[in-house]
């Protein structure tokens, strides 16, 4: 689909492989999780059913987000942080410790909240920015407002991974908004050296580091996850031992309908099946990005950019993990991971691109007019338009 899908309506291409992704994820549950249910004396189609309820739940919020006039979360954008920060906050001090790391509460994920509202605010910010696009206030100093909120509840989890995605989130917007460069490069040199600290601080952090660089080639500890997810792929070859015939999820491959069920899929349907996921992924990003360019306001482009972006983020981070090009961590597959607060929230990521690309979508937004003396570095990339305030 041409950048011109604005004028088509609804972008379908970008509908038909996320549905059809999530139904091949159902497939996958199913398979990956059986044998783990049956070891905890539960039915085998316990986690699908519970996965299934969830997919059916994606569904609706996709379908009621898709109607929904985009122009909406705009105005919302700080209630919506404010939700997802106290929700988040109250996971930190009341949620149950997993793995090292309390981010879960009443059954959801509260980081995935704040991490939608934290893209529309500063989609918001940078939309309204007009000719002050450059300057110190709206490269540095606004961001740093929810930015610096979601770090001091991301680190105090810990959940150094999400965190990393807000920053790169925020990085990613704030080139295609064409802020200074100066500025956005003086906040990497600042910002990097203090992650990398801040990580290595948490000994369930640093052991996953450690482990991934000093790996001595047994599985145990931090890559015992990893190391046989690589087993798996390798199992798999061109074409894969069948689906249900995979053996390293049988008691071998620790949360393998979860964090790492790309490894699953690679040893079930081999190069063929691996690389059926990844054209599906590269189609949906895609469109995402086509979505992007066609938009007629600032505010859609850097939204349908950053939700786009967010996906493409969970799925590489999942996908290096598997193939252990970065240390382990608990990224899920969109669509295809077992799961509830990610599976929802990216669909609703989804329905949100639908409506971006509805060419009736986004007509009450008003953002202040750019003079030309402004330029945009990245403006042959999205192809960049304004249009003047009626305010």
């Amino acid at each position: 689909m041409s950048s011109t899908a604005q004028t088509q309506g609804m972008n379908k291409l970008l509908l038909f492989v996320t549905l059809i992704l999530m139904c091949f994820g159902i497939a996958i549950i199913y398979s990956a999780s059986a044998p783990v249910a049956s070891s905890k004396n539960l039915s085998p189609e316990h986690y699908l059913m519970a996965h299934l309820s969830k997919v059916i739940a994606s569904v609706i919020i996709l379908a009621v987000f898709c109607k929904i006039d985009y122009a909406l979360w705009k105005v919302l954008a700080r209630f919506i942080f404010g939700v997802g920060a106290v929700l988040t906050l109250a996971a930190t001090i009341s949620g149950v410790a997993t793995k090292g790391a309390s981010r879960w509460i009443f059954g959801i994920q509260p980081s995935e909240i704040l991490k939608f509202a934290f893209i529309i605010w500063i989609c918001s910010k940078l939309s309204d920015a007009g000719d002050e696009i450059k300057s110190l206030k709206c490269t540095i100093i606004q961001p740093a407002v929810p930015l610096g909120i979601s770090a001091v509840l991301l680190l105090s989890q810990p959940n150094y991974s999400m965190f990393i995605m807000f920053c790169t989130l925020l990085l990613v917007l704030l080139m295609i908004a064409g802020a200074n460069y100066k500025y956005v490069g003086l906040g990497v040199l600042v910002s990097v050296p203090m992650g990398i600290i801040a990580m290595l601080c948490k000994s369930h952090t640093r052991q996953r580091i450690l482990a991934f660089f000093t790996n001595d080639g047994t599985m145990k500890n931090s890559q015992y996850q990893v190391d046989h997810a690589l087993e798996a792929l390798g199992n798999g070859g061109f074409l894969g031992t069948g689906i249900g015939m995979g053996e390293q999820k049988l008691g071998y491959l620790p949360e393998a309908h979860k964090d790492v069920v790309y490894a699953v899929i690679g040893e079930e349907f081999g190069f063929v099946g691996t690389f059926l996921v990844l054209l599906a992924f590269a189609i949906l990003f895609s469109q995402g990005y086509n979505i992007a360019r066609a938009s007629t306001t600032r505010f859609g482009r850097y939204l349908a950019v950053a939700l786009t972006t967010s996906v493409f983020m969970n799925f590489v981070i999942h996908v290096c993990v598997c193939v252990r090009l970065i240390p382990a961590t608990g990224q899920p597959l969109p669509f295809i991971s077992y799961g509830g607060t990610n599976l929802m929230v990216t669909a609703a990521f989804i329905g949100i691109l639908l409506n971006i690309s509805r060419p009736t979508s986004g007509k009450s937004i008003r953002e202040p007019y750019i003079s030309n003396n402004v330029s945009f570095d990245t403006g042959s990339f999205m192809n960049f338009r304004t249009r003047r305030s009626s305010i």
